[in-house]
């Protein structure tokens, strides 16, 4: 009777594990495009030096989201029996932390705008630090929702958020001549309707509270000092090149680095939730999350290193067709993250399989010395043209997934010989 149990369970897990992929995919896949049809438009509408702001009001969100979340969100979901004492800590935590970033971002705003050499960014900045609020909070009913593997709802959430903020409402206001804040709206209302749609969905705890299981806490420490290194690796080239190019190049350097991304980027985060949540549940079963691992890569090489050489390769007509001659600047920009972006597909999903396997300190070792690599990079080619020192981010990428592998191969049993035969096809395409 336990046999028959145990395996009802595993094939419940394993249909809806496929479920949640599928709808996941088909969410990030609507999302993805978009984000890249929404993008075109605004950039056309409003042009490098406004999106440049506007990125660099993204780095402090980024950064002010992850010390307010704390890692609680996927604490939430790797925990194997949740409690609503575990959910009222949780909410407890990030309403503090969040209340004591929001105020340090607005303090600091003046000498944030100062190292991107543009005090118009002051109000922007003291704008994001409520911000900060909307995505923490958001972040517990849609991890709980990733928890159950209800990515279906979770899904419709987003996608509809997005679309209202940035599809609706920041282009009017950028046609009305808002400028960044067109886009800081935007994201705001994106932000508020995904806290309203996941308390809609989720009726957790609302009653906030500090203590509880102290297992939670240590496993989202944990959680945040990888995350802090992986949001270091997205996002210090971006306030490095602001500091040293100025707002504009940022401008160009993250509009490029966004039409190489945005098309990868949902569906690896697609499957990194389903892949952390059922790698989760299925902590002893090696042989088969080796399996599923081997064939993602195989199916990411030969899918994505063909398409983003050929990319590489035509980026100036890229740039000119989607953006217009206006950001003909970025396509040397755009021919580096291309090649990027593959890269950076296969170290994507293989943290979350560390993370599953309590390996954060591994992952955390590995995503440093390549934050290390790419800074030292960045700031030793400060004299050079952007576009030269754009390619640092394409060998900081490889070293990251490198790494991560080795790291990997340390809680899995992973013969490099498996992995060289899931990566060589699409690296012969990719030549050809």
């Amino acid at each position: 009777m336990q046999l028959y149990a145990g395996a009802a369970v595993t094939h419940d897990l394993a249909r809806r594990s496929l479920s949640a992929l599928l709808w996941n995919y088909a969410g990030g896949g609507g999302k993805a495009v978009a984000q890249l049809l929404i993008q075109i438009v605004l950039a056309r509408m409003l042009g490098p030096e406004v999106f440049g702001q506007y990125s660099a009001v993204l780095v402090v969100l980024g950064i002010g989201w992850l010390f307010a979340d704390s890692g609680f969100g996927s604490a939430l979901i790797q925990k194997h029996t949740l409690e609503e004492s575990d959910v009222s800590q949780a909410l407890g935590w990030v309403l503090l932390l969040a209340s004591i970033i929001a105020s340090a971002i607005a303090g600091l705003a003046p000498w944030l705008a100062d190292q991107f050499s543009d005090r118009a960014l002051i109000p922007m900045f003291q704008a994001s630090a409520v911000l900060i609020f909307l995505q923490a909070l958001s972040n517990i009913s849609a991890s709980l929702m990733r928890r159950e593997l209800d990515m279906k709802r979770l899904q419709i959430i987003q996608l509809g958020a997005y679309l209202i903020g940035f599809g609706v409402v920041a282009m009017v206001l950028a046609y009305r001549g808002m400028g960044a804040w067109s886009l800081i709206i935007g994201f705001g209302v994106q932000a508020f309707l995904s806290l309203a749609g996941g308390l809609a969905v989720v009726r957790h705890s609302l009653r906030p509270s500090l203590r509880g299981d102290a297992k939670l806490r240590d496993f989202g420490v944990k959680v945040l000092m990888v995350n802090l290194v992986n949001w270091a690796i997205e996002n210090m080239d971006r306030f490095l090149v602001g500091k040293f190019w100025g707002v504009q190049a940022l401008g160009l350097y993250a509009v490029a680095f966004n039409l190489s991304r945005s098309p990868v980027a949902m569906l690896v985060g697609s499957f990194q939730a389903v892949a952390f949540s059922s790698a989760s549940r299925i902590q002893e079963d090696d042989a088969r999350i080796c399996r599923g691992y081997l064939a993602v890569l195989s199916l990411l090489m030969l899918v994505l290193f063909p398409a983003f050489a050929v990319i590489s390769y035509e980026a100036d007509a890229v740039v000119e067709l989607i953006y217009g001659a206006g950001w003909r600047s970025a396509a040397p920009l755009l021919a580096a993250f291309a090649i990027t972006t593959p890269i950076y597909a296969l170290g994507a999903v293989t943290g979350p399989l560390l993370t599953a396997r309590s390996a954060m300190g591994k992952e955390f070792n590995a995503q440093f010395l390549i934050l290390v690599v790419l800074m030292v990079g960045f700031v030793s080619l400060r004299e050079a043209p952007l576009s030269s020192a754009a390619w640092i981010v394409p060998v900081a990428y490889a070293l990251r997934f490198l790494f991560l592998l080795m790291a990997l191969r340390s809680v899995l049993p992973i013969p490099l010989r498996s992995v060289f035969r899931a990566l060589f096809g699409g690296i012969l395409l990719a030549a050809a």
